[in-house]
């Protein structure tokens, strides 16, 4: 069940639907490209999650260097589905 409201502010395509966290930044800083080859734009915030939750991705190589450096730092520090654990 989705618990956001209508007046919340839309999310970045990367923010996985249970995730409760805000994005942080553009909603496209960054495209991730998941192990079977689909790509979703998104957040620094939640490009990093995403990355960190499944083997295999990677940041576009078009993406800023500024941006890739954060999401693998990020993605470095999170467990995969960190909002279950409160991350």
């Amino acid at each position: 069940m989705d618990t956001r409201h209508d007046c919340a502010p839309p999310r970045c395509p990367a923010a996985p639907a249970p995730d409760p966290t805000p994005c942080e930044g553009p909603h496209d800083a960054a495209t991730i490209i998941y192990p079977h080859g689909r790509e979703v734009a998104g957040c620094v915030h939640h490009c990093a999650r995403v990355l960190a939750g499944l083997e295999g991705a990677r940041v576009h190589p078009f993406a800023s260097a500024g941006s890739a450096m954060e999401i693998y730092l990020r993605a470095r520090e999170l467990p995969p589905c960190a909002w279950e654990i409160g991350k």
